[in-house]
């Protein structure tokens, strides 16, 4: 982490829109070789260059995807969304913690209370009962005792579409569990990410 800690020393990682690869990101992006595993100081970089990372992209849809609002020296917060079912879009606020210089894990942070909703037909607002259902039905979905922590992997860039792609490695308890493996790509580009969609 002392890249990343170095960093916010220089006050060179910010909250502000990017326009394209900014300086910084791509002085990680020049570093890194494919196959290798990314630092986790590394990914922080890449977290708040990014406009919004998308994973298991299929013709500019995500099946889920994250965007970054704060990283520190210590881990990440970030709004995360998908399609919950094939009417409703979901959003929340959750936040991971660094560790080893190479994991993000999750932490005890209460993101179902974060949870708001959209249709997915007309983009209206879901609140009031029916938002408070959803996130009681979400909450009775989870399962409780997980640790999970991730890692990643360097696939590639390209400068022209303004993109990275990194593997995402699952680990719960310790346990690496490949099957879980998903390439998530990374949109430096504002209007490329906003264009982004979930598919159900």
């Amino acid at each position: 982490m002392r890249r990343l800690v170095s960093l916010f020393a220089l006050g060179l990682v910010t909250t502000s829109p990017a326009l394209g690869i900014d300086e910084q990101s791509q002085a990680v992006i020049d570093r890194l070789k494919t196959g290798k595993m990314v630092h986790i100081a590394d990914v922080g970089v890449l977290m708040m260059g990014a406009e919004k990372w998308c994973y298991a992209e299929d013709d500019g849809n995500c099946s889920w995807s994250d965007i970054y609002l704060e990283v520190t020296a210590d881990g990440a917060r970030y709004e995360i969304s998908n399609a919950w079912n094939e009417n409703i879009n979901i959003a929340s606020t959750d936040q991971g913690e660094f560790r080893n210089d190479r994991y993000i894990c999750e932490t005890d942070y209460d993101w179902v209370a974060t949870v708001h909703a959209t249709s997915r037909t007309d983009g209206s607002v879901i609140s009031g009962r029916a938002l408070d259902g959803l996130r009681q039905e979400i909450r009775a979905g989870i399962t409780n005792g997980r640790d999970d922590c991730f890692d990643y992997i360097f696939r590639g860039s390209d400068a022209a579409a303004e993109t990275v792609t990194l593997l995402q490695r699952q680990y719960a308890g310790g346990e690496y569990l490949p099957a879980n493996d998903v390439e998530v790509t990374l949109h430096f580009n504002a209007e490329d990410a906003a264009a982004l969609g979930w598919y159900w």
